[in-house]
């Protein structure tokens, strides 16, 4: 791989909060599931999982559960239901457990102290994969948490055992209002990087 693509690559990449209506091709949103479902995974126990949705009632039904009409009265755009595709990141924290029960990583069965829960880092790296994948598409992508992660789960229909994270929007870009979070700038270089030592 050509090491300045990569750069472009992430360099291009932004949260996005407005789309235009024009609809994402179905090959195209298959193909960054499939990236995203290549992501790393702590003993290679694959618990995360997507669910897709582009009917237009349910991504408003979305929208709503994300408090969208408050986002739209301070001014922003409404982007959550106007993004032709959500793909809700979801995982399971009982497949992570169940695995690392298995004969191959705990000899007599038992389950393993947790000091890093991995399948929050799995979920994470499967996200940070689509929010990349939309950018080699030429697509914007967005990422939103929401408040009712609990009735998310519900309206989808995801089994209790299966965790939603939070969810992508991902589209045409539109140009957007520029988030305040943004003024902050970026942390200097040497606040976070640290060699040999903190």
């Amino acid at each position: 791989m050509d090491p300045e693509f990569f750069r472009r690559l992430v360099a291009g990449r932004r949260m996005v909060r407005n789309y235009t209506t024009e609809p994402v091709d179905a090959a195209v949103v298959d193909r960054l599931l499939d990236a995203a479902r290549r992501g790393p995974s702590a003993g290679f126990t694959q618990g995360v999982s997507f669910v897709v949705v582009t009917d237009a009632a349910m991504r408003s039904t979305i929208a709503a559960l994300a408090h969208e009409p408050d986002y739209v009265a301070a001014g922003f755009d409404p982007w959550i239901s106007r993004a032709p595709v959500h793909i809700v990141v979801c995982v399971s924290e009982e497949a992570y457990r169940a695995r690392y029960r298995e004969p191959d990583k705990s000899p007599d069965g038992s389950e393993p102290q947790w000091p890093v829960p991995y399948w929050w880092v799995d979920a994470g790296a499967a996200l940070m994969l689509l929010l990349l994948g939309a950018v080699a598409e030429g697509l914007g992508a967005g990422f939103l948490g929401s408040h009712a992660l609990d009735r998310l789960a519900e309206t989808l229909g995801i089994p209790a055992e299966v965790s939603p994270i939070g969810i992508v929007t991902l589209g045409h870009p539109a140009p957007d209002r520029r988030s305040r979070s943004l003024d902050r700038g970026r942390r200097r270089w040497d606040d976070v990087v640290h060699r040999e030592g903190w």
